[in-house]
């Protein structure tokens, strides 16, 4: 009997990736970002709330090569808003801990991106030089990654980017099998309202931590790699349930008219390889 794939090889589409500088001190780093970008062959950088945008600063540090990203690059006072279309986020970190939940490191997961960026766009963000990610901002990642170092090093933001990306662009020209599109960041956000919704309505929320038990829910689901259609499956679900209880939900007017097509070509579980 001749078995064939689900999906054929495809290569990585570096095109689909960006890196996401959140609350950036230094407009220094944000140039050096910007050339490791260039060196690595991603095109899209993302600046959300920076403390300066000085172009002098910036511009000097990326270099020629990285001109061309400076000048294309975004910029966000809001992480939400950065990262509404966005199928997956992946966030990084140096700090370790249960409430990190730390996962992966740079090579264990580059493959899986590569994988994943053939047919979706993702976000990797990268901390505060002080501070780093928060656990709000861990809490809209799908995955969480630290680089290995050693106790007394300490990694800058565009150092971090340049061995996250490196490994990623070793993985870029080998064959892969794409995974699934999956549902935009925008989509999965009123899901888990909902969800969190439904759970406080049946007094489920067995945690003095609300925001990591629903991290702890972010990432169950995440694994299941959604699609448009299975987030709306899961939405009625609990709208269903709530109005069986006699609670109703009600959402903002822009989340209310968020997009409800099912932008997957096919539906996830014929998509996905066993």
């Amino acid at each position: 009997m001749q078995v064939r794939p689900v999906a054929k090889p495809e290569k990585a589409n570096l095109e689909n990736l960006a890196v996401v500088l959140v609350n950036p001190m230094y407009p220094e780093n944000i140039g050096a970002t910007a050339r490791a970008c260039a060196n690595f062959g991603v095109t899209n950088l993302i600046v959300v709330n920076p403390e300066s945008l000085d172009q002098e600063k910036i511009k000097a540090m990326a270099t020629k090569g990285g001109l061309p990203i400076v000048e294309n690059m975004k910029v966000f006072q809001d992480l939400e808003e950065a990262l509404r279309d966005f199928q997956y986020v992946v966030g990084t970190t140096a700090r370790l801990g249960r409430r990190r939940m730390v996962y992966h490191t740079p090579k264990e997961i580059a493959p899986y991106l590569c994988e994943l960026s053939v047919k979706n766009r993702v976000a990797i963000l990268f901390g505060n030089e002080r501070f780093g990610l928060s656990n709000e901002h861990l809490g809209l990642c799908d995955k969480v990654v630290t680089i290995p170092t050693t106790e007394q090093a300490s990694l800058n933001v565009a150092q971090a980017v340049v061995v996250i990306l490196y490994e990623i662009f070793q993985h870029a020209s080998n064959p892969v099998f794409p995974r699934p599109q999956l549902a935009t960041q925008q989509e999965l956000t009123i899901m888990y309202k909902i969800i969190e919704a439904t759970l406080e309505a049946i007094d489920y929320i067995p945690h003095e931590n609300k925001v990591l038990w629903h991290t702890n829910i972010r990432r169950f689901l995440s694994r299941l790699e959604l699609t448009s259609k299975e987030v709306k499956i899961i939405q009625g679900f609990c709208r269903q349930l709530l109005w069986a209880l006699g609670k109703e939900i009600t959402l903002s007017s822009q989340e209310d008219k968020a997009p409800q097509n099912d932008r997957s070509e096919e539906t996830c579980q014929k998509d996905k390889p066993s």
